[in-house]
């Protein structure tokens, strides 16, 4: 054999040799990019839940328990699309938590959740109860503010866990507020009017 050949399959052997090394690596690379869009849509898909969610609570006149609560968790299923688990018992939650203002300070005057049970508002940690709202905002007098919080749980590939597994959370949280629209928005600062046939929705029929 020349010694032209030689080197040409010797560069050529190295490089397959370079290709095997590396390729698990590019692999692993491409699964965590991968892993990562997949949580920023997760990311996404829960900020639109609470966006459209609470805008539907907040177009309620009057709220009935079970219907219409059971209205806004089928709609944060169907809205949440797959995508994420928002209504199970071991993935994520839904919380909507009315929001009124007494002497001047905000104060949680109901709630309803559906879901993860271990996942906890960061609004009151008690209702009723003293109420948090982020950046000191404070619900006008006579209004009732809608605090919608979403939360999902979203574990990383275990192949990519070793890369991603520390750098991003596991619980996603989107939270929207939204004031009553309705004409007299006291009305909607009691509990929701408990109605024997959980068929029967006042805001969501």
């Amino acid at each position: 054999m020349y010694p032209a050949e030689q080197v040409l399959q010797d560069r050529r052997g190295a490089a397959a040799l370079e290709l095997v090394l590396l390729a698990p690596i590019f692999f692993l690379i491409a699964l965590a990019t991968t892993d990562i869009v997949r949580y920023f849509r997760a990311q996404l898909r829960v900020e639109t839940v609470a966006v459209q969610l609470g805008q539907i609570v907040s177009q309620c006149r009057r709220i009935t328990d079970p219907g219409d609560v059971n209205q806004f968790w089928n709609h944060a299923t169907r809205i949440a699309g797959g995508v994420v688990d928002v209504n199970s018992g071991t993935g994520g939650a839904v919380i909507v938590t009315a929001v009124g203002r007494n002497n001047n300070a905000n104060r949680a005057l109901w709630r309803k959740r559906t879901g993860n049970t271990t996942i906890a508002s960061s609004v009151a940690t008690t209702v009723p109860g003293a109420a948090t709202i982020a950046e000191g905002f404070v619900v006008p007098t006579g209004q009732t503010l809608f605090v919608t919080e979403v939360y999902a749980v979203v574990q990383p590939w275990i192949l990519s866990a070793g890369l991603i597994g520390t750098v991003l959370p596991n619980v996603l949280n989107g939270t929207t507020l939204f004031l009553s629209r309705a004409p007299d928005p006291t009305i909607l600062q009691t509990d929701p009017a408990t109605v024997a046939n959980p068929n029967n929705a006042d805001c969501t029929a």
